[in-house]
């Protein structure tokens, strides 16, 4: 699945804590931004990033270069050192599968494809822990990589890096990288299974979809995108698998009782919010029934 690639020996330096300290606090000046608008910048994750301003982990050359340049700083009083680096490792591509085909559709929701540190991110919910673990295993099984999840304030990120990955699921499947308005398709490998394609709607309405009561009776399931020829794709996606669906500014609904029911029926939705709140409404409406 996937392999060691090769050894490498790797230049980094090595700085006294007064000249770092230095460094970073003028390229924070100099840029007039946050931390988090800045280690995009250098082709590493946020946590690693950290590691290097705190000093715990010694700055890879090419990295301090690009650093002392922001800082317009020149530092002579420094350490090289030299330490093998294990390659990434080698990934091969996916076989499309119902497991691949959701994990694009949660990608096209809540996720994204970072174009700059090649991050592969879905971003959700605290109390949605129990999905996160879900995607987890989905991820990991189906791509081949450790995925971890990362609670930040009220929010949870399911993350990974890979540049070969990333550049896999944009060049091999479609997935957009960076900013996804404007870029978003259903994969055309998805296009030519209906199975494929109930997976991958599956996927977008876990991270991008929503269950309500309209005029506090009619159960509405609905979709959200910016992207309007996107929505019409997943329109006729929802049409091809005989549930009906109209769209409006930037969502699409299924309001029809048979239809919300033959959707939660094929689509078999997996994150648990959206299942609560379908047997909810349908206990309320047997209820009022019954009266």
């Amino acid at each position: 699945m996937f392999n060691l690639a090769s050894i490498d020996m790797v230049s980094f330096i090595r700085l006294k804590d007064e000249d770092r300290k230095s460094m970073f606090s003028s390229i924070k000046k100099n840029l007039g931004t946050s931390w988090e608008e800045v280690y995009p910048r250098f082709n590493t994750s946020r946590t690693m990033f950290f590691n290097y301003m705190s000093g715990r982990y010694d700055i890879p050359k090419e990295t301090f270069i690009a650093l002392t340049k922001i800082a317009q700083s020149k530092i002579t009083n420094l350490e090289e050192v030299q330490k093998t680096k294990h390659l990434e490792k080698e990934i091969l591509k996916p076989q499309m599968s119902n497991s691949l085909a959701e994990i694009f559709g949660v990608l096209n929701g809540d996720g994204h494809i970072n174009k700059l540190n090649h991050e592969i991110c879905v971003v959700g919910s605290v109390l949605e822990r129990d999905y996160f673990d879900y995607l987890k295993h989905l991820f990991e099984g189906s791509l081949h990589l450790s995925f971890s999840i990362q609670p930040q304030n009220t929010k949870l990120k399911l993350r990974a890096y890979s540049k070969q990955l990333a550049d896999i699921l944009h060049e091999d499947f479609g997935l957009p990288k960076g900013n996804k308005l404007g870029k978003l398709n259903v994969p055309k490998q998805v296009l030519l299974k209906k199975a494929l394609l109930k997976s991958y709607v599956r996927g977008l309405f876990d991270t991008d979809g929503s269950v309500y009561l309209r005029r506090n009776k009619d159960q509405v399931v609905n979709i959200s995108s910016a992207d309007k020829m996107y929505l019409m794709q997943i329109k006729e996606a929802l049409n091809s698998l005989g549930v009906n669906s109209s769209i409006s500014k930037k969502n699409i609904y299924v309001y029809k009782k048979q239809d919300v029911d033959k959707f939660f029926k094929i689509i078999k939705p997996a994150n648990s919010k959206h299942l609560k709140r379908y047997e909810k409404f349908n206990t309320l409406a047997r209820m009022v029934y019954r009266l």
